[in-house]
């Protein structure tokens, strides 16, 4: 198992220094890892459905639907199943009328998303183990959130650069 979490770290950092950006292209069609799981979770809920046009990632394998009912959805990417942590990638959700807002979560800083929304970030973190860098934001009454698996030497602007443009992209694509 450490084998696989190595080898899904390694593709992280190679995707990110290979693909340093993630194209924030509106007119952009989704991406095909979504198309399995996007009918069902729009079969389920109400909530308006935002993924990104682009990823950071290129050698992403499998998604999964995490939750689906009228008021969330999330959706999780990875390149291995199986393998828990080691084998995520990214997860993309949405949940409305959050009980929490993204300015009262500890450890963020503001950032300027497309057409004038505020996001908050929160970078990689360690402790015992990792988490992936976040990104939330609100569009009326529904919080948004994307989580991105990028290894934890990766500096925090580039993170933030990347997160910040997947975000981008799924705000300028609109509903799917």
């Amino acid at each position: 198992m450490k084998n696989v979490g190595s080898l899904a770290l390694l593709g992280v950092f190679a995707s990110a220094v290979l693909y340093p950006t993630v194209r924030a292209n509106a007119a952009g069609p989704l991406p095909d890892i979504f198309r399995s799981v996007l009918t069902e979770v729009k079969a389920k809920t109400k909530v308006p459905v935002l993924l990104p046009t682009e990823l950071p990632f290129y050698d992403v394998k499998h998604s999964t639907v995490d939750k689906a009912a009228a008021g969330e959805y999330s959706i999780s990417l990875y390149f291995e199943l199986g393998e828990g942590n080691a084998g995520f990638a990214a997860s993309f959700g949405a949940s409305d009328n959050s009980l929490y807002s993204p300015q009262e979560l500890p450890n963020v800083r503001e950032v300027k998303l497309a057409t004038g929304i505020t996001g908050f970030f929160r970078p990689v973190n360690c402790g015992g183990s990792c988490a992936p860098a976040n990104l939330w934001w609100k569009e009326e009454s529904v919080l948004y959130q994307i989580q991105l698996k990028f290894p934890p030497a990766m500096p925090e602007q580039n993170q933030q650069r990347m997160i910040t443009a997947a975000a981008n992209s799924s705000i300028l694509a609109g509903p799917r």
